[in-house]
């Protein structure tokens, strides 16, 4: 007498365990499968298999979402870019505007009280640009009177104007 062999899965045991434990379910001329497994199992398998492809549904929503992470992308790109942009002038108006302060404050001279304006010219590093130097005298405090050197530097970056200002005060003479 063989023994019947149990399995976690009922589908797992073979035709002729299943014959033995219900005469009833799978008639005597029955064709039994290459791989043992019921004519049902064995239908929904070939089902699978025959399904080739993606439904329009989930071509839509895989588009959907691929336009959706793009444009993100984009935005983020874009913003990067402008951001770049903005501080590369930003720095250029920083770095110039400290050199021209510089010489004034190194030179033996105090300059005189002026107001000047200009533009750079094309083959110049600050093309673009336009500057306003004026200089005045102040008193910061009762008593004391000194020189004060401002330098202004505008760009334009789109639809906006963006400025860099700085002063440094000197000794009248």
């Amino acid at each position: 007498m063989s023994k019947i062999q149990y399995h976690k899965y009922p589908e797992h045991r073979t035709i002729e365990d299943s014959s033995r434990l219900s005469p009833h379910i799978i008639p005597p001329n029955f064709a039994i499968p290459a791989n043992n497994q019921s004519p049902v199992v064995n239908n929904r398998l070939n089902s699978k298999v025959r399904k080739k492809g993606f439904t329009v549904l989930e071509v839509l929503v895989a588009l959907s979402i691929l336009v959706l992470t793009l444009m993100a992308l984009y935005q983020s790109f874009s913003t990067s870019i402008f951001v770049l942009s903005s501080t590369t002038n930003l720095w250029k108006a920083m770095s110039h505007a400290q050199n021209e302060l510089l010489k004034t404050e190194r030179a033996t001279k105090a300059p005189p009280v002026s107001l000047s304006q200009g533009e750079f010219e094309l083959e110049h590093a600050m093309n673009g640009f336009t500057w306003k130097k004026h200089i005045s005298d102040t008193t910061p405090l009762p008593g004391i009177m000194v020189r004060q050197v401002n330098y202004q530097l505008l760009w334009n970056e789109g639809k906006n104007t963006y400025t860099y200002d700085a002063d440094i005060y000197v000794k009248r003479e």
